[in-house]
């Protein structure tokens, strides 16, 4: 029928102009996986190209640098303002914070201290944000790290991160703060112990997540997450980072989906290739039957067809539960970046498709 024959044509229509605008915003270096980093200074990346998507995990190497140490440092006084400025591509809701480290070796043995909080720092996207390097600190090459903890798919996080190289002149002979290791201090979800903030229940507390800044920095954001806030996670001076912070084990209730997975959970760390259907047949084969919609509810995951390299997801029936209760929206990420006549642009990973809606 000629309605038939016309309704086709208006479907290969509408998909033909979908993907050339697809091909647009590429010409066009619009980032369509647009997530954000750090360009001023100048990272370890030595250019302000993409480099934009999350670390692959909150333990890995990468969470702490994503780079070796490149170039020449930034030679900056102690004392004085420097200036910062990230760019998101997508302005994510969120918050950002600023440490210091003056280990110069393997990135896996650098320690760190925090000197800045930077509260929803989507609200200074593309601008200049100061902040004040701490007068007491010595002489000598250290690097800044920024990162930043994206909680649109709450209660998962994204995690992203940048370097600085430094060389910080000052007549200071003081002794450094207590350092710790960035991968310890942060909570894996939006519900494990201390957690994030929900920004889309803007009635509840909206509070940071965190360390507390390094003993004499009052500036800079810092009363944000200092001891006796309700995402602080450690204090300089105090106890050493308890291990549960990131669900590496610990004594937090393992039976519960969303807390803390403990060493008696199995935890899966999603590779290049996996489905919620593969990682179920591997369990499965090795005497821990699940499923793949058991592994989505299981850790709320709210879109079981996509997920990320470098998520992790408890095996259901491995913690003492029944594994029969969803944690909570929150998982994988899709983003509608353009739609076009009914058809919309979808990024799934790495990956831009064409679906009708």
């Amino acid at each position: 029928p000629v309605s038939s024959i016309t309704a086709q044509k208006h479907l290969m229509m509408t998909y033909s102009a979908a993907l050339l605008l697809l091909l647009c915003l590429s010409a066009t270096n619009i980032s369509v996986l647009g997530h954000g980093r750090l360009v001023a200074p100048l990272t370890r990346a030595q250019h302000t190209g993409y480099e934009d998507d999350p670390v692959s995990s909150i333990t890995a190497e990468d969470f702490i640098c994503r780079n070796e140490a490149a170039g020449t440092p930034l030679s900056v006084a102690a004392g004085s303002d420097l200036a910062l400025q990230w760019r998101f591509g997508a302005a994510h809701v969120g918050d950002c914070a600023v440490y210091i480290s003056y280990d110069t070796g393997a990135i896996a043995d650098m320690k760190f201290f925090k000197i800045a909080n930077l509260f929803d720092c989507r609200a200074q996207n593309n601008q200049d944000v100061t902040v004040n390097l701490p007068s007491w600190l010595p002489p000598g090459r250290a690097t800044l790290r920024w990162d930043w903890s994206a909680l649109h798919v709450y209660p998962s996080v994204e995690f992203y991160t940048q370097c600085v190289d430094l060389q910080i002149t000052s007549s200071s002979t003081a002794s450094l703060p207590q350092t710790y290791d960035v991968r310890t201090v942060y909570p894996l979800r939006g519900n494990q112990g201390v957690g994030y903030r929900n920004p889309f229940a803007p009635n509840t507390e909206q509070f940071m997540t965190g360390p507390a800044c390094a003993p004499g920095v009052t500036d800079n954001g810092c009363d944000l997450t200092a001891s006796g806030t309700t995402g602080n996670t450690f204090v300089d001076g105090g106890d050493p980072p308890s291990s549960d912070i990131v669900g590496d084990g610990g004594s937090g209730d393992s039976t519960s989906p969303g807390s803390a997975p403990s060493t008696q959970c199995t935890v899966h760390t999603v590779a290049t290739g996996d489905t919620l259907t593969t990682i179920a047949n591997y369990y499965t084969a090795q005497g821990q039957a699940t499923t793949a919609s058991e592994i989505c509810a299981y850790n709320g995951i709210s879109d079981c067809d996509h997920i990320e390299v470098g998520e992790t997801f408890v095996i259901p029936g491995t913690c003492g539960g029944d594994g029969s209760s969803p944690s909570g929206e929150g998982g994988g990420w899709t983003k509608v970046v353009a739609g076009v006549g009914g058809v919309a642009l979808v990024v799934v990973g790495a990956l831009a498709v064409v679906r009708g809606r």
